[in-house]
C-alpha cells in the first residue's frame, strides 16, 4: 500500500472515531435529560427529601419528616402511612419516559398539566402538583402529574401519565401511573394504629357507661381454647360467627381518618361511652371507647386507650424459699416492663379519636343480645338483630 494512500485511510478513522465519540456522547446526554427509555428522575436524592407536598384542584397535604417518623401535618401531626410514602418515591424513581411533547399551553390544557394554583385555569385543565424539599426548605422536586394514557382503553386500562417537570419546555409520557398518590390528608394516615393478635386475647368485657355493670364478659382459660361466656345463663347460645366478629374487631382494625381527643371529650370516654376491655394474656389491656351511634352523615368514631393488668403467678407450694423469690423477682421485672410498655402505647393511641367504617364499627358489639343465636337463626331463617 503506497504511503498516500495509508495517510488517507488514518485520517478517515480518525474523523469516523470522533463522529462516533460524539454521537455516543450526544446519546449518554439525552438519556440523562429525558429521552425514550431513560429514568426521568434518577438523580432525585430520596434521602435527603424532609417534606412532601401533593396538592391537587381541590384538595392538599403535606408530608413532614419527624425526629423518628413521618407525619400528615393537616392531621395534626398524626403517623403517615410510611409504605405507601415509601412506595411513592421508589416509583417516582424508576419512571422511565415514553415519549416528549412541547409544553404550549395548549397541549399543558388538553393534558391537564396546568398547576392547581393556576388561577387562570379550568379545573379540568388542572393537574397535581408534587414538591419535595429538604430539611432546611430547598426545593428537590416540583412536578405536575397530568392525564393518564391507555394505548387502547377499549382493551385495558391505563399504562401511562403526562408530567411536568418544574418549568421544563417539555411534558414527558411515563410508563408509571402516579394517580393513586394524589389523595388528600385521610388517605396518607397509618391505617392500622394498633397490633393485636386475636389469638392472644384472654378476655372481652363490655362496660359503660361510667360504673355501670359489666354487660357481658367471655374469657379462654389457655391460648388455643375458645372464647366462652362468664357469669351469665349456661343455656344461652352464642352465635359464632358474632363471637369471631368481636374478637377480630381490634386486630382487623382500620381506621379512615382521625382528630384530636379534645373535639369528642364530652361524647366519647369513660363516663360517657361503653366501652369493651380486650385483655391479652400478656397483661396488656385495649379499651375500645365506642361513640352513642353513628350513620351516613354521622361517622362512626372510637378511642382507644392501654393500660396494663398483671396475671396472679402460681405459687406451689413445694417451691423452695429461693425459688420463690427469684420467681417473684422475674414477675415484677415482667410487670415493670408490661407498665412501661402499655404507658408508652396509650400515650401514643390516647390523644386521637379515629373514624372508622360503620361495619367494623359494627363488630364492637355493645350488647349481649346480637350474639345470641335466636330460634329462628337455628332453623336457618335469616336474622338481623343489628348492634
Amino acid at each position: 500500500m503506497k504511503p498516500k494512500t495509508l495517510v488517507i485511510l488514518l485520517v478517515i478513522l480518525v474523523v469516523l472515531a470522533g463522529v462516533g465519540a460524539l454521537l455516543i456522547h450526544q446519546r449518554d446526554t439525552r438519556s440523562s435529560s429525558g429521552e425514550m427509555g431513560a429514568y426521568l428522575l434518577e438523580q432525585l436524592p430520596v434521602n435527603h427529601i424532609a417534606c412532601i407536598v401533593i396538592k391537587t384542584p381541590t384538595s392538599a397535604v403535606s408530608l413532614k419528616k419527624a425526629t423518628d417518623s413521618w407525619i400528615v401535618e393537616e392531621r395534626f401531626g398524626y403517623p403517615a402511612d410510611f409504605a405507601k410514602l415509601s412506595e411513592f418515591v421508589r416509583t417516582l424513581k424508576e419512571v422511565k419516559v415514553g415519549r416528549k411533547f412541547d409544553a404550549s399551553d395548549k397541549v399543558l390544557k388538553r393534558l391537564s398539566a396546568k398547576s392547581p394554583e393556576d388561577a387562570d385555569a379550568l379545573d379540568e385543565e388542572k393537574g397535581t402538583r408534587v414538591r419535595m424539599t429538604d430539611s432546611k426548605g430547598n426545593p428537590l422536586l416540583d412536578m405536575v402529574l397530568g392525564k393518564t394514557r391507555a394505548k387502547d382503553p377499549q382493551k385495558g386500562p391505563p399504562d401511562g401519565q403526562y408530567v411536568r417537570v418544574g418549568e421544563a419546555p417539555e411534558i414527558y409520557l411515563i410508563d408509571k401511573i402516579l394517580s393513586s398518590f394524589e389523595g388528600g390528608p385521610a388517605e396518607w394516615l397509618e391505617k392500622s394504629p394498633v397490633q393485636v393478635d386475636a389469638g392472644e386475647i384472654q378476655k372481652i368485657a363490655c362496660v359503660g357507661p361510667g360504673e355501670a355493670p359489666v354487660r357481658y364478659l367471655f374469657e379462654r382459660t389457655a391460648r388455643g381454647k375458645d372464647l366462652e361466656l362468664i357469669g351469665s345463663a349456661t343455656d344461652l347460645n352464642i352465635k359464632k360467627s358474632s363471637l369471631n366478629r368481636l374478637s377480630n374487631a381490634l386486630s382487623s382494625l382500620k381506621i379512615t381518618d382521625v382528630e384530636p381527643s379534645s373535639a369528642s371529650s364530652g361524647t366519647i370516654g369513660k363516663d360517657a361511652s361503653v366501652h369493651l376491655d380486650y385483655t391479652l394474656f400478656d397483661g396488656r389491656v385495649y379499651q375500645v371507647y365506642t361513640c352513642k351511634s353513628c350513620s351516613a352523615t354521622d361517622p362512626c368514631r372510637i378511642r382507644l386507650e392501654v393500660g396494663y393488668q398483671p396475671s396472679e403467678p402460681a405459687k406451689p407450694a413445694d417451691q423452695a424459699a429461693e425459688t420463690r423469690e427469684k420467681a417473684s423477682a422475674g414477675a415484677k421485672s415482667e410487670e415493670a416492663k408490661g407498665v412501661a410498655e402499655a404507658k408508652k402505647e396509650n400515650e401514643r393511641l390516647k390523644p386521637w379519636v379515629f373514624t372508622i367504617p360503620e361495619w367494623q364499627y359494627q363488630a364492637f358489639f355493645t350488647d349481649l343480645e346480637p350474639l345470641i343465636e335466636k330460634e329462628t337463626e337455628k332453623k336457618g331463617v335469616d336474622s338481623n338483630p343489628g348492634r
